[in-house]
């Protein structure tokens, strides 16, 4: 059901996702502002359930301001992180205001570095930063879709023996936040202390680039950058897939609808978007035999069929690939048959074109589906 009208002076649509990132549990929060958990709750739902000086009061201890109405980051720390689909997704709805910047840093513990968390540090922009923290089964996802986590700037260690669980506990004290000028107290400049030379520095990125296809040559040394190159230590392609994150991914997406795609006559099929290249699938439809055809349903059945999305005009292509491909960048394969459409990668980009000469291609195209606008609404039509 659609939430009740908000009968307050700013829109607080974005505000359970904010506050589904924070380390803190709501009960928490509430106890530690000193609000009913009840009227937290009720708040979140659209209710007016404080008035509106308790609710500026509220945001302004959540490190929120308000500007024309809408909600963006107050200057400060804010402690986030990603360690679940629903933070994931919770990430991903926030609005501009409330998007930090896609520039990071790296940041681990001084003494050895943790694979438990990926912690990054967003760059500064007006006085506010992000300090995200994500599940390493989880950072392929939210990397595919913010590029700038595949490419950190640079390295940052937690000052004075700090550990992230102790900032998280702790944040600002008083607040949902920490106020700017604790923040930069908390990270030191590896650089400057020479902590980038600790061999377990070294084991640690090799783990990111192997693991995770990270990218850390902007802030290795160059000693240690040099020893990398020799030793074949170099990051593996960005079209690399991690298992873990597209089994996430496929998670994410088939939970909301009524079965699993485990029936005879059902299969679940992703969808991609042409233009520039995403490992992970945006979206997921069901599609039935008596839709498909016996040997279509085949393909589904083996995870080798996708549709790819036009953003510019809304065509659909239902494609085949040559082998099983739920994530990732198709293999490609040769085609001689001239005139048939195929899903091509042109440079760096993904468009469906007919064959003109015999080549590679990634796909073969089944169908065509079109969206028709009409007066009072769409219809999708197979071509």
């Amino acid at each position: 059901m659609p939430r009740p009208a908000l009968s307050y002076s700013v829109s607080l649509e974005p505000l359970s996702d904010f506050y589904t990132l924070s380390p803190w549990s709501l009960a928490e929060m509430a106890r530690r502002f000193g609000l009913g958990r009840s009227n937290l709750m009720g708040l979140l739902r659209g209710e007016r359930t404080i008035s509106n000086d308790k609710l500026m009061a509220l945001l302004r201890w959540s490190g929120l301001e308000v500007v024309d109405g809408t909600l963006r980051l107050a200057p400060g720390l804010h402690v986030w992180r990603v360690a679940s689909v629903k933070h994931l997704e919770a990430f991903a709805r926030l609005p501009a205001g409330l998007q930090p910047e896609d520039a990071w840093d790296l940041v681990t513990e001084a003494d050895r570095p943790r694979r438990e968390w990926i912690h990054v540090l967003s760059q500064p922009c007006d006085a506010r930063q992000v300090l995200l923290s994500v599940r390493p089964d989880y950072y392929p996802l939210l990397r595919d879709h913010r590029p700038g986590l595949g490419r950190p700037h640079r390295l940052h260690h937690f000052a004075g023996g700090r550990k992230y669980d102790e900032i998280a506990g702790q944040l600002g004290g008083e607040h949902l936040y920490i106020p700017s000028a604790e923040g930069t107290r908390l990270f030191t400049d590896p650089e400057a202390q020479n902590m980038g030379r600790a061999p377990e520095i070294n084991e640690w990125a090799r783990w990111l680039r192997q693991s995770l296809h990270v990218d850390t040559s902007p802030w290795l040394l160059p000693g240690l950058a040099a020893e990398e190159t020799q030793g074949g230590g170099s990051t593996p392609p960005a079209t690399s897939v991690h298992p873990e994150a597209c089994q996430h991914a496929w998670t994410a997406l088939t939970h909301r609808l009524d079965t699993g795609g485990t029936h005879a006559d059902i299969c679940d099929v992703p969808v991609f978007s042409l233009g520039d290249i995403h490992q992970y699938p945006a979206g997921m439809v069901r599609l039935d035999r008596s839709f498909l055809g016996e040997k279509a349903m085949e393909y589904g059945k083996a995870q080798r069929l996708r549709l790819y999305k036009d953003e510019n005009t809304g065509v659909m292509w239902l494609v085949v690939m040559n082998g099983q491909s739920p994530c990732g960048l198709p293999d490609a394969f040769s085609s001689d048959r001239i005139g048939d459409f195929a899903l091509l990668l042109q440079g760096e980009s993904l468009l469906v074109d007919r064959i003109s000469a015999p080549g590679h291609i990634l796909g073969r195209v089944l169908s065509r589906m079109a969206i028709h606008e009409t007066d009072a609404h769409q219809i999708a039509t197979p071509e």
